[in-house]
């Protein structure tokens, strides 16, 4: 397996699939435009999965009405980058069932995974990378 350009970052295969850990600071995207970072990220280590930590994403990305995880999964679907995001989602799955429903959405489609570790992201992905 290659290496990520980026020292904080790794490169991992799960089934024979490519996947960036994408180790950015806390807060990274807070905004549409930051997703520019993370295509970028994608396209330089040559891969169509990247996984991010829950605290990467601002918590308005969590509050569905804020439209950033909408604008911002469009982004990446339209450039064909897939995005898991990893950790303890509960707190934001506990204050809107809106955002319960999108998280069953995502993970039964092949685009977007919630799960809470890199093992589980592992388990899922046997049947949807």
């Amino acid at each position: 397996m290659p290496q990520a350009l980026n020292p904080r970052d790794e490169i991992i295969a799960i089934d024979n699939v490519p996947l960036l850990v994408w180790n950015a600071p806390a807060n990274a995207i807070a905004r549409e435009a930051d997703v520019n970072e993370l295509l970028a990220a994608a396209w330089e280590n040559d891969v169509t999965w990247v996984a991010v930590h829950t605290d990467v994403l601002h918590d308005d990305f969590y509050r569905l009405e804020t439209g950033l995880a909408g604008a911002m999964l469009q982004k990446l679907v339209n450039y064909g980058v897939k995005l898991a995001v990893i950790g303890d989602i509960t707190p934001w799955l506990a204050r809107s069932e809106a955002f319960s429903a999108f998280v069953r959405e995502a993970n039964r489609g092949r685009t977007t995974a919630f799960t809470t570790t890199l093992e589980a992201l592992k388990r899922h992905a046997t049947k949807n990378l």
